[in-house]
Parts: structure tokens; C-alpha cells; sequence
């Protein structure tokens, strides 16, 4: 029961953090998202491991990015500028929503304690179901907890990976949630060049979490965003994107 509780109580910390991430947004990020859904973004749904799941594509290149939304977040909400604006000539990009979150639903979305592992198989398969022979992620709160265990747990799949605002452990102050660890243990199987970006003054994910994932990944690198808080890759679109491309191709 005290397990059961402890699992509770983070799964309510984690939708504080995403609740409180949408209030500082930009003004016009909606807008801004909805701009990206002309002619040039596609929409389906596909069935992968018993539920339908519903992403956007857009580009045509030759290398394939996965854009892995946070909590409550789907492709429309939480990547409007990435679907716009990133190379279209050099990637193949799929923003996903995961089972139970956007157009993702039915089912409605729960929370089994396997909940991110299983976020991130969904993700891989919908991946292969697309034929994509390797991906690269782009992980965001949430998200790119799920892109870290993919990376762990399907490591010849992945080509690269970016995240932010993700955390791979919670603090003393959360109590005993999740036993304190949430993918800490996988950090040391990751293999694929990783590039973690932080926002000084994000107020939800502090800097040590960070430095924490850098330390235990294997040969990644930490850029650091000085004005940058959590949703710094709607905040400052551009200079998001280009560190991106540069650091994918």
C-alpha cells in the first residue's frame, strides 16, 4: 500500500509540473502550432500494441526525428514551432501523441507504474510500424524521460537524442515517491550521442537534474539556456531548432 501511494503521489507531482509549465508559455505558441498544420504536415492513426496511436509527419529526409511531447501534451501542444520550422529537406519528423493523451484516445490515458517504459515500446513500435530503419528523439519533460528509456532499452534503434526538462530521479523533498528513482538505473546503458539542454531558470526542473543526467550518460553533452526555463523550446523556437540540426547531422 505505501508503494501504491508513493506511485500516487508522483504521478500527481508529475502533472503539477505539466500544469505548471502551459501557464508560462508564450503568447500565440497555440497559434504558432496550429501555423504548422498546412499541406505540409500529414495526420494519422496507426495501431501499435493494441491502441490506435495518432502522429503528425512532415520533411522528407533521410534521417527520422521523434518528437516526444510531456505530460497531458500531444504533437499540436507542444511542438508547433519544431513541425514548422525544422529542416524539412534533412529530416523526417513525427511528432506522437501517447496512448491516452491528443488524438490518441480511446483509450483514456492511465498511469500503471510501467507507465513510462510502456510510453517508451509505444514509441519505438510506432517508429518501426512507420518503417523507419533508425530514429533519432527529441524528448521534452516527460518526453524525454520516455526518450531515455528507449535509448537504454533499444539502443541499436536510436541514432541520436536530445531532451530537456527531464529528470531521471525525484528529491528527498517528494518524500519516498517511486522509491526516488525513476530511470537513474538505465542512465549508464545509453549509447547514442545525447545532448541535454537546460534552462537556467527553469523553475520546475533545476539545473542539478541536469548535470546528473550528463554525468551518468556516457560522452553526452550540456547546453545551457542563461533566460531559458522550461518550456525553452517554444520561448526561444530558433535557437533551439539550429542547435538541434547542427547537433543531428
Amino acid at each position: 500500500m505505501a508503494a501504491v501511494r508513493g506511485f500516487r503521489a508522483f504521478v500527481r507531482l508529475r502533472l503539477r509540473l505539466r500544469l505548471s509549465a502551459l501557464k508560462p508559455r508564450i503568447p500565440g505558441a497555440q497559434a504558432l502550432a496550429a501555423v504548422a498544420y498546412g499541406t505540409s504536415v500529414t495526420s494519422a492513426k496507426v495501431a501499435v500494441n493494441g491502441v490506435h496511436l495518432h502522429y503528425q509527419r512532415t520533411g522528407e529526409g533521410d534521417h527520422a526525428v521523434l518528437l516526444l511531447p510531456g505530460m497531458l501534451g500531444s504533437g499540436e501542444t507542444d511542438f508547433g514551432p519544431q513541425l514548422k520550422n525544422l529542416n524539412k529537406k534533412h529530416f523526417t519528423v513525427v511528432a506522437w501523441d501517447p496512448r491516452g493523451y491528443g488524438h490518441s484516445r480511446p483509450p483514456n490515458r492511465d498511469f500503471p507504474i510501467d507507465f513510462f517504459e510502456r510510453d517508451a515500446k509505444d514509441a519505438v513500435d510506432l517508429m518501426k510500424t512507420l518503417k523507419f530503419p533508425k530514429v533519432s528523439l527529441l524528448g521534452w519533460s516527460d518526453g524525454g524521460i520516455t526518450a531515455l528509456i528507449a535509448a537504454a532499452k533499444y539502443q541499436s534503434y536510436i541514432s541520436k537524442m536530445v531532451i530537456w526538462g527531464a529528470n531521471a530521479y525525484v528529491t528527498s523533498e517528494d518524500e519516498v515517491i517511486y522509491q526516488g528513482n525513476i530511470c537513474q538505473h538505465l542512465l549508464p546503458l545509453v549509447q547514442c550521442p545525447t545532448l541535454i539542454v537546460h534552462g537556467e531558470k527553469d523553475p520546475l526542473v533545476p539545473r542539478f537534474h541536469a548535470d546528473f543526467i550528463h554525468k551518468h550518460v556516457k560522452g553526452s553533452w550540456l547546453h545551457l539556456i542563461p533566460e531559458g526555463k522550461h518550456n525553452l523550446h517554444l520561448r526561444f523556437a530558433n535557437e533551439f531548432n539550429n542547435l538541434v540540426e547542427d547537433f543531428l547531422q
